[in-house]
């Protein structure tokens, strides 16, 4: 019944959530159109499948435990890895976005990251009543209006949240200097948004690779010297916007000097931090935020994670 159970729900999960077609789904699986077509339909009369995917074994669970034991995690949420590649944001973000609707309660603040991964998080936020939720977002702007965007991200999540505040830092994510940082860093307005960001009971962030791949230089946040810069001294990618080596260290580089965002060293204690991320490119960098201790709750896909365990020989 339980190898029955997880073949239903792979059928399910890459219908709704991938929008295979049943062929397809046929040829990957191997198995005739016609039994995909009575899976689907078993699926919604038993109630496995409602609006989500109703069933744990979607989440992979051996490898969600196998990352919760490794790490000491509250809590790993493991997604299949679509077949499709541009899906597997959309796949991350959706289980990270009922994560905080599930987890986040009212009275409470919501710090944010950005990303492709956090803005596909926003859909799978389940709409709330008007409450007293305050959003922050923990990263200055990038150069040039996008959906993934920091201000797009809190935005977007204030308004599906019904927060009753969202707050921003107005300034680029990395600003040319440590002098031009310290400056801004004495108006009044940042103090505010950076103790604010400090303060939150839960933050939702990324983690940014640095291979040939990385949305930071594709979206603009570095250039590509500031980029290379970064592999010189051993950078692996960054967690709150701050740059790590491959064991989870903050990098000797002037941009953790010049980055717009709350203190590394208050950020690291926020009482949950969800890193959702994946992609089996990123496993340095996501093995490097583990072993480091900054994430609490852990949200990936299938591949990533094994990539992440494999590396440890676990």
């Amino acid at each position: 019944m339980e190898r029955d159970e997880e073949l239903m729900t792979r059928v399910a999960w890459a219908y709704y959530n991938e929008e295979l077609t049943q062929a397809e789904i046929a040829s990957r699986l191997g198995l005739t159109r016609a039994r995909v077509n009575r899976m689907l339909q078993e699926c919604r009369e038993s109630g496995l499948v409602q609006i989500l995917i109703n069933s744990e074994t979607a989440g992979c669970v051996a490898l969600e435990r196998r990352l919760e034991r490794r790490y000491g995690l509250v809590k790993a949420v493991v997604v299949p890895t679509p077949a499709r590649e541009n899906k597997l944001y959309a796949a991350i973000g959706m289980a990270a976005g009922m994560y905080v609707s599930e987890s986040l309660r009212d009275g409470q603040s919501l710090g944010l990251g950005w990303g492709k991964t956090l803005r596909a998080a926003a859909r799978g936020i389940r709409q709330r009543p008007a409450g007293d939720l305050a959003i922050v977002s923990l990263f200055g702007g990038l150069p040039h209006s996008a959906t993934t965007n920091p201000y797009d991200v809190a935005s977007v999540f204030a308004r599906t949240l019904s927060a009753a505040e969202c707050y921003f830092i107005a300034a680029p994510m990395y600003v040319s200097s440590e002098e031009v940082r310290e400056v801004l860093m004495s108006q009044t307005m940042f103090d505010e948004v950076f103790e604010r960001a400090a303060e939150v009971d839960m933050a939702l962030v990324g983690a940014g690779d640095l291979t040939s791949r990385s949305t930071n230089v594709v979206l603009g946040a570095l250039t590509r010297d500031e980029w290379r810069s970064l592999l010189d001294v051993g950078a692996a990618g960054e967690i709150f916007g701050y740059f790590l080596d491959g064991e989870g260290n903050l990098v000797d580089h002037p941009l953790n000097n010049r980055f717009m965002g709350g203190d590394f060293g208050r950020l690291r204690n926020i009482p949950c931090k969800v890193v959702a991320s994946g992609g089996a490119h990123k496993a340095g960098i996501l093995r490097a935020v583990l072993e480091g201790g900054y994430a609490n709750v852990f949200i990936t896909d299938e591949l990533a994670a094994k990539a992440v365990l494999d590396q440890e020989g676990t």
